[in-house]
């Protein structure tokens, strides 16, 4: 053992050097200060969670608990039951335009980034390129990175909507190259791909044989026309190389529950049945049964919680665009707005630790979501619309002070 080696303590010696890798949550930082603050009896603005702030609607909660009271206990099969794999698919049909058996190409996982660690167990070898847009929610550099890929990122800018570019993602192919990651609606700036986009990205998988991860848990968070955004598992040729990643927390306000699930072809969702086998298992038997009545029940409840989201947005975008110095592009999906703060001069981080710590705004610094976020703030319109409008005066007058 050498003299660096003496000077680390066991846990540093023992660790993965994987982990070198991969940082903490930067989003997780804001929280534990907001809680510092909020003990100390401070009104925070909480811009800084990525979750709804509404209950899970009634007759979810009540058909978990009849499951539970008769019994549903046990152990579930690896791919989840039948009737919520059976639900996941007519959901995805729906979506997509795409017939898909849900029993023989869905998997329930505990919650959507279970299933990104899976997939990209189950088909990222060492050394693989993974393409991923930047800014973009870290989960996929860092699992990505723990399966032994080299995250690959792509950036998306404000001045094209945050759209990614084929050809910037063209550009960054090499014979390496194994998978490129999608989200749409995105996190965390809002952007929803078009349909004339996702043609040309499905192009170029197809030209350069490339495996897609598409992100999809916003999808039916969307403001346009249809039941939910674009899905480049519509794109003829595609459903035989895409792996949907979805879940129930943003939809269905079911994030506690931990629930998600892959969407792919049968021998797509072979190869990820035998990782889920060996990580944990099987999810909760009994809360499976109210994620298909999720699934399966009358959707109004969606309706209702996407009218919300869409009132909160108009708040936030009215409220910036009277803001001197802020840009701001147009979310179309997710909870999201990703306001352009370069103007104010400083970093991102500065900037969000003074509005958290002067203000008791709470949002996450572009930063965090990758080097072309730097110069943005994320914020989430996912607590109430009373909060939202208090919180849009309370930025005019921080941000006024700054400049």
């Amino acid at each position: 053992m050498d003299t660096k080696d003496t000077e680390r303590s066991f846990a540093e010696r023992a660790a993965a050097d994987r982990l070198s890798l991969v940082p903490f949550s930067g989003i997780r930082k804001v929280f534990d200060k907001v809680k510092e603050l909020e003990a100390a009896g401070k009104d925070v603005i909480h811009w800084q969670i990525g979750r709804p702030d509404f209950d899970t609607p009634a007759h979810i909660k009540e058909a978990a608990a009849a499951a539970l009271s008769r019994g549903e206990v046990h152990y579930a099969p690896n791919l989840g039951i039948p009737a919520l794999r059976k639900a996941i698919g007519v959901r995805t049909s729906i979506d997509t335009g795409v017939p898909v058996d849900g029993e023989k190409q869905a998997c329930v996982m505990a919650g959507a980034n279970e299933a990104i660690l899976v997939s990209m167990l189950a088909f990222i070898n060492p050394g693989d390129e993974v393409l991923v847009p930047d800014p973009n929610w870290h989960h996929y550099k860092s699992c990505a990175s723990l399966a032994g890929g080299i995250p690959v990122e792509v950036p998306v800018r404000i001045e094209e909507g945050f759209s990614m570019s084929p050809d910037e993602v063209e550009r960054r192919i090499t014979p390496r190259t194994k998978m490129l990651c999608l989200t749409s609606p995105a996190n965390p700036t809002g952007c929803v791909e078009s349909a004339e986009n996702l043609k040309a990205l499905a192009a170029i998988a197809r030209k350069h044989d490339l495996l897609v991860l598409a992100d999809e848990i916003y999808s039916r968070i969307y403001y346009g026309e249809g039941p939910s955004a674009p899905s480049i598992y519509s794109i003829p040729g595609m459903p035989e190389r895409t792996v949907i990643i979805n879940g129930f927390s943003k939809t269905y306000a079911m994030d506690g529950w931990r629930l998600g699930w892959t969407v792919a072809s049968e021998e797509l969702t072979r190869a990820i049945l035998k990782v889920r086998q060996y990580t944990t298992v099987c999810v909760n038997t009994f809360i499976q049964y109210g994620a298909a009545e999720a699934l399966t029940a009358d959707q109004s409840c969606v309706d209702r919680i996407v009218g919300e989201f869409a009132r909160r947005r108009t708040v936030l975008l009215e409220g910036l665009a009277k803001i001197p110095g802020v840009k701001v592009a147009k979310p179309e999906g997710a909870f999201y707005v990703f306001p352009d703060i370069r103007a104010f001069g400083k970093p991102s981080a500065q900037v969000a630790d003074y509005l958290l710590n002067e203000h008791h705004i709470a949002c996450v610094a572009g930063s965090v979501f990758g080097p072309s976020g730097e110069g943005h703030l994320r914020l989430a319109y996912s607590c109430s619309t009373d909060e939202c409008l208090r919180g849009v005066e309370r930025l005019r007058t921080a941000l006024s002070s700054l400049k």
